[in-house]
């Protein structure tokens, strides 16, 4: 019962984080997301440290929540024994952690501007981490209950597959932009609503 009521509180606030503060964030700010990606709003040059802070700790949060809400899926479905389940779990929540503290920059590469260099580089490269290491994680979770929980399963991946789908369709069009972000954070969010209805009242 306190695993379900923590699956419920967890799920439902990890979900709507992201989206909620992204959209109030953007009602302030002049973000093309056509051509910029959401990572801009990190960026101080353009927005200053508030957006700065902000952005870092809404990334932050929504890293602790998610790793809080496999593990007691981990813990409900009795899933701790699958160890490369485990270590996606931590590697995806670390990879989205980190990129939390790696804020955004587009000051030019040059050779006197090293650590800006290596910030910009680092940040770019634990993006990249993110986009695969999720849905890797939440695809990993699909296959193994697949089996015990058709609906679940079923659903779930198809959820999830198509987030993929369009998430991949959106970057051969324009690549990585906002609209791109937008679409995979809102997948990954439905995607979990789903899972915490389907786990509550099962």
């Amino acid at each position: 019962m306190f695993i379900k009521l923590g699956i419920l509180l967890i799920g439902f606030t990890q979900a709507s984080l992201l989206p909620h503060f992204i959209k109030k964030a953007l009602k302030f700010v002049d973000l093309d997301l056509n051509k910029f990606t959401l990572s801009f709003l990190s960026n101080k040059d353009l927005y200053g440290d508030s957006f700065v802070k902000g952005y870092k700790w809404l990334l932050f949060v929504t890293a602790f929540l998610t790793y809080f809400f496999f593990l007691l899926l981990t813990s409900f479905y009795d899933l701790r024994g699958y160890n490369q389940l485990m270590q996606y779990i931590d590697f995806g929540c670390l990879s989205l952690a980190s990129l939390a503290f790696v804020p955004h920059n587009i000051r030019p590469f040059s050779k006197e501007a090293v650590k800006t260099n290596m910030q910009r580089i680092l940040h770019n490269l634990l993006a990249v981490i993110v986009f695969l290491s999720l849905p890797g994680l939440i695809l990993t979770f699909q296959l193994i209950v697949l089996a015990d929980f058709k609906v679940l399963g079923v659903v779930g991946t198809i959820i999830i597959g198509l987030m993929m789908i369009f998430v991949a369709l959106s970057i051969i069009k324009n690549g990585i932009n906002g609209i791109t972000e937008l679409i995979f954070i809102n997948g990954i969010s439905l995607w979990t609503i789903f899972v915490t209805i389907m786990t509550v009242l099962g």
